[in-house]
């Protein structure tokens, strides 16, 4: 046997040992067990896509991709009346074939084969990486355009580059695999991507916000933005107009975030940093944050935490005393790490000299007082409303600066700060 044939046989072994393993999961028994019992004479089941590549690769696989000959909605249904997740239907919005999760435990995503046969489904995909099927009932590998060579040299390569015309969000998710999985995407993706980016203005915006978001969750996410940039699709997946050199500049800035302290971070606070980093690099005002990100359709709350976060990084650096240190440290509150992360990003040497001061007054815990807006209100005999609200930020300055070390001296100090009613 040739080398190239035996590390080729070497790899469909390993394969094949994954999908062995997945297979024996409950929920894909149990849909195999239900596509022999659908239909007179069964129904053919492949596994595809993201669960084939990710076994090839031995990275985990969170959810099964299946491709079916027949009724996608009735299997799907079938595994939900057997406890394995809800039914729900994706692809309402979506060109091709009809798509089923059965969202459970460990999802099931369950689609009609498209074109007649897998070997005309695969043909429409749009990588060679994602276009490998295996036989559910059998384990027989079908890799028709050569994705386990190409994941072996972790290449990226389309199966045709008009497929990612035809649908263009796959120029950015050619991007995110760059980020995520380490495939670099070859010319021919490169030329494909540049041609299908004006397309991208008439996708849905949902769909592009899970890419960006996948995108920027990745422990590094710089080259894939960086390539993002250079395939001209990153301003459309932005929502923002944008030159190409603009965009390769804001790409750059993120290249810091990829440090380590920032991979061992959770992902949703690596995609919080980077949108927050990628609106500092674009020029944009918190305001602006907000708008752009809710454009995106991201969350209310991402897009307040992140215009937030630009706030506090730009506050941090005018902080010049423990007094100044303190009152950012209560106002920043949980959001104090990511914003010092962003500020040591920006200024020069005497605003990063002001941002070591402040981690290291954020290490030191900080003193509090119990006093509730109730204990104001009650003594000092005051109306609800927004100077309660005051009183008590000021008193948890000084306790945090120490001069107010209890409640007798949080009373005494509350008094002197009212004048007394004629």
């Amino acid at each position: 046997m040739s080398q190239p044939n035996a590390k080729l046989e070497t790899r469909n072994a390993n394969l094949r040992a994954r999908i062995a393993s997945l297979r024996r999961r409950p929920e894909v028994r149990a849909l195999a067990r239900l596509a022999k019992q659908a239909e007179p004479g069964g129904v053919a089941v492949w596994l595809v896509g993201g669960a084939v590549r990710d076994a090839a690769l031995g990275r985990p696989i969170p959810e099964v991709d299946a491709a079916v000959g027949g009724d996608a909605e009735a299997l799907a249904k079938a595994l939900e009346a057997a406890g394995f997740g809800t039914a729900v239907f994706l692809s309402r919005d979506r060109p091709g074939p009809r798509v089923f999760r059965v969202a459970g435990r460990r999802p099931i995503d369950i689609a009609e084969i498209e074109g007649g046969s897998i070997e005309a489904d695969l043909r429409r995909r749009d990588f060679t990486a994602n276009a490998i099927a295996v036989g559910l009932d059998d384990g027989r590998i079908l890799d028709p355009f050569g994705g386990l060579s190409d994941l072996a040299r972790a290449r990226l390569r389309p199966v045709d580059p008009r497929n990612l015309l035809d649908d263009p969000l796959r120029a950015l998710r050619a991007a995110r695999f760059l980020a995520t999985h380490g495939l670099s995407p070859d010319a021919a993706t490169l030329e494909a991507a540049r041609r299908a980016a004006p397309g991208l203005a008439r996708v849905a915006p949902e769909r592009i916000a899970v890419e960006l978001s996948r995108l920027l969750e990745a422990p590094e996410a710089a080259g894939g933005l960086a390539w993002a940039a250079r395939a001209e699709v990153l301003p459309a997946a932005l929502g923002l107009p944008i030159s190409r050199p603009e965009a390769a500049r804001a790409a750059r800035a993120l290249g810091r975030l990829d440090a380590a302290a920032f991979r061992r971070l959770p992902s949703s606070r690596r995609r919080r940093l980077r949108l927050a980093r990628l609106a500092g690099a674009l020029g944009l005002a918190p305001e602006e944050t907000r708008r752009w990100l809710a454009g995106l359709r991201l969350s209310r709350r991402e897009a307040e935490e992140t215009a937030r976060l630009q706030e506090l990084a730009s506050s941090a650096l005018r902080v010049r005393s423990r007094r100044d240190g303190f009152a950012w440290l209560l106002a920043a509150g949980d959001l104090a790490p990511d914003a010092l992360a962003l500020a040591s990003l920006r200024g020069g040497a005497e605003e990063v000299r002001r941002v070591t001061r402040l981690k290291r007054l954020a290490r030191v815990p900080l003193r509090r007082v119990r006093v509730t807006g109730g204990d104001v209100i009650r003594w000092l005999s005051l109306e609800p409303g927004p100077p309660v609200g005051a009183l008590l930020e000021r008193l948890r300055l000084e306790a945090a600066l120490g001069t107010v070390r209890n409640r007798r001296e949080a009373r005494n100090w509350l008094a002197g700060q009212v004048r007394p009613r004629p």
